[in-house]
């Protein structure tokens, strides 16, 4: 099996890089972040995401998107490397997580690990007043289940995470842990691997730490003069049998694809 985990990035024009990196690749299990869909007409096409990885991606039938936020307009300063940072998408549009799979889905859930589903229209509290959710998927394999967490964690500057991110991972590892058959954490975590917040994933392996990645982001990323700028991840049950593990270089987002190919 192969499961792919990808930020898509929001503010970047790259619908056409996705629809060639997702129809080129076979993959049976998708964890997306920063997925759109539109709620507005006149929503800019080229920032909404989600028609373009379904019409991608038609042979993954089975699928879960999770909403977190709704907005428009993103405005913020000293952000993305720039003293003022202003996005406009043109009209309203959804913003969360998405997983498409081959395998059918028994169960899913879009548990709120900060605040809740929001219009937003005011971002001068951001990222204090944050609103994240990790998506709970549980997949029906042929012999077993398996959980997948896709998640997308609150965003931090410096990517060294708070109280809030620390009381994040602990329910998402709960979560992971109250299931009798394996699972995988997946995600932008917008955290580094050396925080108290990614250590508290003690049951399971971080692949990331396991093959000493040292970025997960491209070389344009402003923090890839810091040691390890990896915020990506995935983690595993110790019953997942890992066959192969890669961070693709590829520029199709502001984030690395992360490839898992493995057995239960």
């Amino acid at each position: 099996m192969k499961l792919l985990s990808l930020n898509v990035a929001l503010f970047e024009k790259n619908n056409e890089k996705l629809k060639e990196f997702l129809g080129l690749n076979n993959f049976d299990i998708i964890c997306l972040q920063e997925i759109t869909k539109r709620v507005d007409k006149k929503a800019d096409s080229d920032f909404v995401t989600k028609n373009i990885v379904d019409s991608s991606l038609i042979k993954l039938t089975n699928s879960f998107y999770s909403p977190t936020w709704v907005l428009s307009k993103f405005e913020k300063a000293d952000f993305h490397g720039e003293k003022f940072f202003s996005f406009d998408m043109g009209g309203n549009v959804e913003f969360g997580q998405y997983i498409k799979s081959v395998f059918p889905i028994s169960k899913g859930q879009n548990i709120f690990v900060q605040n809740s589903f929001s219009y937003v229209t005011d971002w001068s509290k951001w990222p204090d007043e944050d609103y994240r959710a990790v998506q709970v998927t549980d997949l029906q394999l042929k012999n077993t289940k398996l959980r997948v967490l896709n998640y997308h964690g609150i965003w931090s500057k410096d990517k060294q995470g708070t109280n809030k991110t620390i009381e994040a991972c602990k329910k998402i590892n709960k979560l992971a842990g109250e299931v009798s058959y394996p699972s995988i954490i997946c995600g932008d975590f917008n955290l580094f691997p050396n925080t108290s917040s990614m250590r508290v994933f003690n049951d399971h392996i971080n692949l990331l730490n396991k093959y000493n990645i040292q970025t997960t982001r491209p070389e344009s990323n402003e923090l890839n003069s810091v040691h390890r700028n990896v915020v990506d991840y995935i983690l595993v049950s110790d019953s997942i049998k890992v066959q192969d593990f890669q961070v693709i270089n590829t520029d199709i987002s502001d984030h690395l694809p992360l490839m898992l190919e493995f057995e239960i």
